[in-house]
């Protein structure tokens, strides 16, 4: 009988983050599953299943099988609420299960045989789609909670997928990808193989900013109007070809010191990601070199964001006066839409000290609410923003990072995607309307058709990358 009596003794509500909740006796059976990779003391994986009004789960050393083959240890562990399936976080070190917790793999599961000795699913997911076994070995040797998972042959079809179609093999610049449930719709009407599409497109226009950068990943395994998450690490199971850095994270909100991010830097690490339903990518102002060293800040970014009652119209007038006060100090600006509410403008800049380009920024922005406190704020704080565009300063702290050029974001708007565009300095200043300031991946890659990468100068690509004095000049 589904039970969580176990799960909730060896938890206390109040020292750990993990959802608390009661079997629903009155759910169906369900055919969810999520896979959570879970850095405890031992790096395993936490295979759930949706059943009876809870999650029967199995703790897997080394993950579910690639192939058929010999099978592995798979633990079984007690039920837990189904809130999990979209849990993930940091469980607090010394607590039962301490470490951080990601989401691996989600999705729905058919059930071939379902009995105290033995489970036989087919798992449709992101990540691994195939035909598995859970069983008991007949050994009284073991321990009553060792099962073994191994994966079977694909030797009955599941009913009503065309597998060929829904997961092909492709090759991407040289690399084998398996591509998955490319119908999935990840916007209203916009399916997962459209988005695979636009970053494969947008690819080479892309990259450049890309370079070098630790990647944080919004990921949205069901689509924007369903639960999302951050990914930083790049996880146990990530291509071997595939670049990561492990790069220090002082002050993390969970506690960890350092992090194993993704850098792309190719087409096949962007389509990789895109099948993973990555949205949204989000850089840091500064890079890593050849050898993984943390470089100090080469860009200097200001967010404006719009409080009650203004909107990316009212950003662009400030994005404008920001452009003119950096002018003094050689700064060329570079503005695009965020893709969401608001806006960013950045340059290229050169600083020894990680830190002066927050606290000119910091100072960039004080000076402009002082010159008109009834439309800038410099202070973070919501209530503090309304009828004001908050410009928001700590972007360039190197422990922050700022949606990408180019990246989608998990907005909609006129039955396409938004995305965060680059602008002209003369589209900015016309702009009248929301509308002139959203763009769809239709209309991005049209503009690069037409204009090339109108963030360049970002890059630092034909303009003078000058040294950031302490603060504005013209201020």
């Amino acid at each position: 009988m589904p039970d969580l009596s176990e799960y909730n003794a060896k938890r206390d509500p109040a020292r750990t983050p993990e959802p608390f909740g009661e079997v629903d006796t009155g759910a169906p059976t369900g055919d969810r599953f999520v896979v959570q990779e879970h850095h405890a003391r031992r790096l395993h994986y936490d295979v759930r299943f949706e059943r009876d009004g809870v999650l029967v789960c199995w703790a897997v050393p080394k993950g579910l099988p690639d192939k058929p083959g010999a099978p592995r240890l798979a633990v079984h562990t007690e039920d837990h609420p189904m809130e999990y399936l979209e849990f993930h976080g940091e469980i607090p070190a010394g607590e039962y299960g301490g470490g951080e917790m990601t989401i691996w793999d989600s999705g729905r599961y058919e059930t071939e045989k379902w009995s105290d000795h033995e489970v036989a699913v087919t798992l449709h997911g992101e990540r691994v789609e195939g035909r598995f076994v859970f069983f008991r070995p007949e050994s009284s040797d073991h321990d009553a909670k060792d099962w073994l998972v191994q994966r079977r042959r694909n030797d009955t079809a599941a009913p009503s997928r065309d597998k060929a179609a829904q997961s092909p093999r492709v090759a991407v610049g040289g690399r084998s990808l398996r591509l998955s449930n490319l119908d999935k719709e990840l916007y209203p009407d916009v399916p997962k193989a459209s988005v695979i599409d636009y970053y494969a497109r947008v690819a080479d226009t892309l990259l450049p900013h890309l370079a070098g950068r630790p990647l944080t990943l919004r990921r949205f395994p069901d689509g924007i109007a369903a639960p999302w998450f951050y990914e930083k690490n790049a996880g146990a199971k990530a291509p071997e070809w595939m670049r990561s850095v492990t790069v220090p994270t002082p002050g993390s909100s969970r506690g960890s010191t350092t992090a194993t991010f993704i850098v792309v830097e190719e087409l096949a690490t962007l389509v990789y990601l895109a099948n993973l339903a990555v949205l949204e990518l989000h850089v840091p102002q500064w890079r890593v070199d050849d050898e993984d060293r943390v470089q100090t800040p080469d860009e200097l970014v200001f967010d404006l964001d719009p409080g009650e009652g203004q909107t990316v119209v009212d950003c662009a007038r400030i994005a404008v006066r920001v452009r003119d006060l950096l002018a003094a100090d050689g700064l060329e600006l570079c503005p695009k839409t965020s893709g969401s509410k608001g806006m960013q403008v950045s340059a290229a800049v050169h600083v020894d000290d990680p830190a002066r380009t927050s606290a000119y920024a910091k100072a960039v922005a004080e000076h402009l609410a002082r010159e008109t406190p009834r439309a800038v704020t410099a202070i973070m704080a919501k209530e503090r923003r309304r009828g004001k565009i908050f410009v928001d300063w700590s972007q360039n702290n190197t422990a922050k990072t700022t949606v990408a050029p180019y990246s989608l974001r998990a907005r909609a708007a006129h039955g396409a995607p938004t995305v965060s565009t680059p602008l002209t300095w003369d589209e900015v200043e016309a702009a009248a309307d929301v509308r002139d300031l959203t763009f769809s991946p239709a209309d991005v890659l049209d503009r690069i058709d037409r204009d090339g990468d109108l963030y360049a100068a970002a890059l630092g690509d034909g303009v003078t990358r000058p040294d950031l004095p302490e603060r504005p000049s013209g201020a």
